[in-house]
């Protein structure tokens, strides 16, 4: 199974649709409410409910903002969903971005403040409706996502008053004209639920052109000091951590925003997409809009875009899986005796194995590591050095006593082929989760591979904290005199057992 998670072309889902469709009408009462529009609940409100002086404001908002300087199409938006007078600004550079843009539909992600439940809520109603008119929801997407797990359809999340959501169709009905509407309440942020939205995101993503709007406030009522302070740790943080370190900072109280769970999900459907980190467009609080800087709520607008296309290098799904068959033989012959499979040792028909570059086999028993070594570079073909480097991860790891032959059914075997290491220059160019680090200093030197980002859920500076302290017994802060370099990597693991 290739650990690369590359975006597929985008298709139309005509006949799949229907198919889906029909299985989801399948799904039993509650899954599906039918024809019934779903009508504004917060108009009046949040934004004026006159027609005239709704499509004059968000007018108004966008034009404050100049038009983007660059062709790149939006992936991924976050924004504020405060009242207009509040946040309307801010959330209009964001929707400034889609100027000339279409999409086959748009996904809004917004939560429920007051109605807690588990999972995620997809509306499935004909349209939603604001006092710019209808919007049709798209039928097909909202069948697929309900066919994910932990997505379902909670008539009351959408019908309890949540403005999370609805106050961003208008700025879309301006700057979009014609869309189909995909809408989402998140009942929960616990991380599990996240994931499980996020796959779900990014499988419907992979069928069709989706822009996804991800709806949050950042810090609320502190004096307006203290609440800059917070929303400059909460964005920087959203730019250069990973997902999960994300997630368990909030869980810390370090970071704080209304909607924690639309920020981590969008931050893994960008990973699971290939995506750019995200860029912040627009910075404000209440304090700038109001004048009152006492009780301020903080709102930023960012966006992610694709992502530059990967290098010509990389290889095939069939050589990385033949690697990963070659470093499992090789164990079984070492220590059975006999390869299994012999063949599999055999490696002659993937030309692209014959070139030389850096590798590390990981062997996992039971989800923990049982050990793991690699080169950085190497002047051996791959062919020949992932079998060796294979038996010298399972028997010359000296964390770890050497691998037993009643072992082997219990490993799960992961081969990771390394770009070339480049010298890093300047801090902010590390992407945590896509690059791994080599810290060199005083004789001594250390390596973190990039899956360590996923199974630690480290900061980045805990990441080169450790890497100091742990991989090269140095003091936890010598990787700011040290040399770093960074590569990216490749990974094959084999597939899951068959129950």
């Amino acid at each position: 199974m290739v650990r690369s998670r590359r975006s597929m072309p985008s298709s139309r889902r005509v006949a799949a649709g229907a198919v889906v469709f029909v299985l989801a009408l399948w799904l039993g009462a509650g899954a599906w409410v039918g024809a019934e529009p779903r009508t504004a609940q917060v108009a009046g409100a949040f934004y004026p409910a006159d027609p005239a002086e709704l499509r004059g404001l968000v007018q108004e908002l966008l034009q404050r903002h100049p038009a983007p300087a660059t062709l790149e199409k939006p992936r991924i938006l976050i924004v504020p969903h405060a009242g207009y007078q509040y946040s309307g600004s801010v959330a209009a550079k964001a929707f400034r971005q889609l100027a000339g843009q279409t999409y086959d539909g748009v996904v809004v992600v917004g939560f429920t403040h007051r109605l807690p439940f588990a999972g995620s809520s997809v509306d499935t109603r004909e349209s939603y409706v604001t006092p710019l008119g209808a919007v049709p929801i798209d039928q097909e997407a909202a069948a697929l996502l309900l066919r994910a797990p932990g997505l379902a359809h909670v008539e009351e999340a959408h019908a309890s008053g949540e403005h999370s959501l609805e106050v961003e169709l208008p700025f879309l009905q301006v700057a979009l004209e014609r869309f189909r509407l995909v809408p989402v309440l998140m009942g929960s942020s616990t991380l599990a639920d996240v994931v499980h939205l996020a796959d779900a995101l990014a499988a419907l993503a992979r069928s069709g052109e989706y822009l996804f709007v991800f709806s949050t406030d950042l810090s609320h009522y502190h004096p307006y000091e203290d609440a800059v302070r917070l929303d400059e740790r909460t964005l920087q943080s959203l730019g250069v951590e990973t997902p999960s370190a994300v997630d368990r900072l909030f869980t810390h109280g370090m970071l704080e925003a209304c909607g924690r769970g639309p920020i981590v999900t969008s931050l893994l459907l960008a990973e699971r997409l290939g995506y750019l980190r995200p860029e912040l467009l627009f910075y404000a609080n209440s304090g700038d809009t109001t004048g009152d800087r006492s009780r301020v709520v903080g709102y930023a607008a960012l966006a992610m875009v694709d992502r530059a296309a990967p290098p010509a290098q990389r290889l095939s799904a069939e050589a990385g899986m033949a690697l990963v068959r070659a470093a499992r033989a090789s164990l079984e012959r070492s220590l059975i005796g006999q390869a299994r499979s012999p063949e599999a040792l055999s490696l002659e028909r993937h030309p692209e194995l014959s070139r030389p570059t850096g590798v590390f086999v990981t062997l996992r028993k039971d989800g923990r590591l049982r050990g793991c070594i690699g080169r950085i570079t190497s002047s051996e073909p791959l062919a020949t050095s992932v079998p060796v480097v294979a038996l010298d991860a399972a028997l010359h790891d000296p964390r770890f006593s050497p691998v037993r032959s009643e072992e082997l059914d219990e490993l799960e075997v992961e081969v990771s082929v390394l770009t070339p290491p480049v010298k890093l220059d300047r801090l902010e160019d590390l992407v945590p989760g896509r690059d791994g680090v080599i810290l060199e200093y005083e004789g001594r030197s250390g390596v973190f591979l990039p899956q360590v980002w996923e199974e630690t859920a480290w900061t980045r500076l805990e990441f080169l904290q450790e890497l100091a302290h742990q991989k090269a017994g140095l003091p936890p802060d010598a990787w700011q005199r040290a040399t770093l370099y960074v590569f990216q990597d490749q990974a094959f693991e084999e597939p899951p057992a068959p129950p």
